[in-house]
């Protein structure tokens, strides 16, 4: 047992504590700690030596003395120091207690949210369907299995987890921590929701409140050294809440407001760092900007991205009632949200039953049974119709002053001013005198109210249970709403459609045109999305020159009522589409898979489509393709040359990168001028003239290594 002193000495400063030379000697270094009114020393042992030995003694007496407790400990190698310094200070096992309990508290809020009481009620974390954006490797079957694959990893790693709102982002955050928790050998996570504070762009800020939140006597720079050294992963919950009031084109604003946070972060993943941060779908992460931020780093650390799907009704159900909802006719795509399948899997069999002969009452009777459950649960005399409107005026409020959450006591006092008041005084009225409650203890019994969540918030902060629910109240609002319906920023639309799915067309329809004046402040690709969501079919033809991205489009006939010219879809995956290619004109896919897909008439009729790293399974492209226009590949234009520049810039003497985003591309050219079908032409010419190649990663664009000398040619560099 040798040990080099320095590196110790340097350990323990590290975690605050003071080399007492005067108290050590070649076999034996002392170290002191001070807390409050406690003094303790550790000797730590580096070597074997008898003298030292007797020598270390009479000065541990002198310590004793003094009143200062003494520990003295042996370590096998320097990783057993470090180990047993972390998770001395850190308490690892009381950190381990502490999440345990979180996610507790978490699942119980979570089964509030259903209406009959059974006796097997239990929460089970479902696995739905994901993918891993431009990954070649098959990922493991659950999402969790395969982060924690990674965290065991050497490398720093980036994780992204994207969901819609309300398809089990958090619910995954909380899951992966109760996974990590539950075997010694994983990290201990450090977890925190960026809902919690509405200051969270300013990293620092987050980073030294959580860190004094979890613990009482280690340092902010103390949990960035174990995080680099691997021994903590840092989980970041609704990263979407940075983003900024626009979703408008490639959301440089997002980027800007996010900046802060992703330097931050950048400078956190060096060694063995894992950093999971968990977000709603934004067109952030599809632009240029961020591509660029990630190849920045491209050395440093690895950078995932997950997207959760829509989920598999068969998991959540089973068989039995899986078929039984086949053979009413309920649309099973438009049933599979999370909250309408957990209430479908934990109903009782005679409601279940009953909901079969109705399909149509599904999400009504869903309601209906939960606020009639919350007049039993807390002896509320208020009508469901009653609580309904209370909840509305309050999602109402929400959407035109942009919060969704707020503390207890404002929104006890919310419910006891304006509208509210006269709710709740008409309720009164349902009670015996001698039981009637104050407007005051009525107040607070609906912020007690089992669609509020007040688990995840801190601070006694409260929001409504999920998306699905707050959705349903914000598009109560909007349908009663006289005039046209707007919101304070866009992010509220998003709730209103997602709560709206599972109904009968007829209403979604409605819905959609009650929300036509938010239109222009959606992306074409939230726009493209909610209204095939909501009519089944793009009816519109105001998606000319727009690009759609990150969608995953399935069974549906596009454009078959209306046409579009130059439009392009990126990074989308199209499932039994049916394109009326006849409507459609200079149309440009990249990075898209297409399954099971076909052109409605004659194939020549989709000529003038391009694909840029596409993939198929059915020869779907390459048909297409064959009957497209041949394009000229011998000319060197100012397009080849500016796209060459990116790799080789002027006045450098050699290529500067061998690989760039296609996303940086696409914009320094769209900068001067071009439009991204003239882009995606010049790329696959290029490719074609084996100038440029695909990457590993298919976001990325490559230099042939071959082809090099012909570069310097073309861009006069001999």
């Amino acid at each position: 047992m040798e040990f080099c002193a320095s590196q110790i000495i340097e350990r323990y400063r590290m975690y605050g504590f003071e080399y007492k030379k005067a108290y050590s000697n070649s076999s034996y270094l002392t170290f002191t700690f001070s807390a409050g009114y406690f003094h303790n020393a550790e000797v730590v042992k580096i070597a074997n030596n008898n003298e030292d030995k007797t020598q270390i003694e009479k000065k541990i007496k002198s310590l004793t003395e003094l009143g200062i407790s003494v520990k003295t400990t042996e370590y096998s190698t320097l990783n057993d120091i470090e180990e047993g310094l972390f998770e001395g200070f850190f308490d690892v096992i009381s950190w381990r207690k502490r999440i345990e309990s979180e996610y507790t508290e978490y699942v119980n809020s979570a089964m509030l949210a259903y209406p009959d009481k059974v006796e097997d009620l239990s929460y089970h974390y479902i696995n739905a369907p994901y993918t891993i954006v431009n990954s070649i490797s098959e990922p493991q079957p659950r999402i969790i299995d395969d982060i924690i694959s990674r965290l065991n990893d050497d490398s720093a790693q980036l994780m992204l987890i994207e969901a819609p709102a309300g398809f089990g982002k958090t619910c995954t955050s909380y899951e992966l921590i109760n996974s990590l928790i539950a075997d010694k050998s994983n990290p201990i996570p450090f977890f925190t929701e960026f809902s919690r504070d509405r200051q969270a762009r300013i990293f620092s800020h987050v980073f030294v409140r959580e860190v004094d939140r979890a613990f009482s006597q280690v340092k902010s720079d103390i949990v960035e050294y174990e995080l680099k050294n691997g021994r903590i992963v840092m989980v970041l919950d609704g990263f979407d809440e940075l983003l900024s009031d626009t979703q408008q084109s490639e959301s440089i604003e997002d980027y800007e407001n996010a900046e802060p946070m992703l330097e931050t972060i950048s400078e956190l993943l060096q060694g063995k760092s894992k950093i999971v941060i968990t977000s709603r779908k934004s067109a952030m992460f599809d632009g240029a900007t961020f591509s660029e931020w990630v190849e920045r780093f491209n050395d440093q650390f690895n950078f995932v991205r997950y997207r959760i799907e829509r989920p598999d009704v068969g998991d959540w159900l089973g068989l039995e009632r899986q078929r039984k909802i086949e053979n009413m006719g309920l649309n099973l795509k438009e049933a599979s949200n999370p909250v309408l399948l957990s209430y479908l899997r934990f109903v009782r069999d005679e409601k279940f039953r009953e909901l079969c002969d109705s399909p149509d009452e599904l999400v009504s009777r869903y309601f209906n049974s939960m606020l009639e459950r919350e007049q039993e649960r807390q002896n509320l005399h208020l009508t469901p119709d009653e609580q309904t409107t209370l909840l509305t005026m309050l999602a109402e409020d929400m959407c035109e002053r942009n919060y969704t959450s707020e503390s207890k006591d404002k929104l006890i006092e919310f419910f006891k001013s304006g509208k509210c008041a006269s709710v709740l005084e008409n309720a009164r009225r349902g009670y015996k005198p001698s039981e009637r409650p104050s407007i005051d203890s009525l107040s607070n019994t609906l912020s007690n109210h089992a669609f509020f969540d007040r688990s995840n918030q801190g601070e006694g902060r409260i929001e409504f249970v999920n998306e699905f629910v707050f959705g349903n109240f914000i598009a109560e609002s909007v349908l009663k709403c006289e005039d046209e319906w707007m919101a304070s920023d866009e992010r509220f639309v998003e709730p209103a459609i997602l709560s709206y799915l599972p109904r009968h067309q007829n209403e979604r329809e409605k819905l959609w045109h009650s929300l036509s004046a938010m239109n222009e402040f959606l992306s074409a690709s939230d726009r493209f999305k909610y209204e095939l969501n909501m009519l089944n079919e793009i009816a519109s033809g105001n998606y000319d020159q727009c690009s759609i991205m990150s969608l995953n489009i399935q069974n549906y006939k596009l454009f078959e009522k209306t046409s579009v010219t130059e439009v392009s879809f990126s990074d989308c995956v199209f499932s039994n589409i049916e394109f009326v290619a006849g409507n459609m004109k200079d149309v440009t896919f990249i990075n898209c898979k297409f399954y099971g897909c076909s052109i409605g008439g004659e194939i020549s009729s989709a000529e003038s489509f391009v694909f840029l790293n596409c993939i198929d399974n059915n020869g779907f492209i390459n048909d297409v393709d064959e009957c497209g226009s041949q394009e000229d590949i011998d000319s060197l234009d100012q397009l080849t040359r500016l796209i060459l520049e990116r790799y080789w810039r002027v006045g450098s003497a050699q290529i500067d990168r061998l690989h760039i985003p296609m996303a940086s591309i696409y914009k320094s050219c769209q900068q001067n001028g071009y439009t991204k079908r003239q882009i995606t032409l010049e790329i696959k010419r290029m490719k074609a003239r084996e100038i440029l190649e695909d990457a590993t990663d298919g976001e990325y664009i490559a230099i042939n290594r071959d082809s090099i000398v012909t570069i310097k040619e073309m861009l006069g560099r001999v």
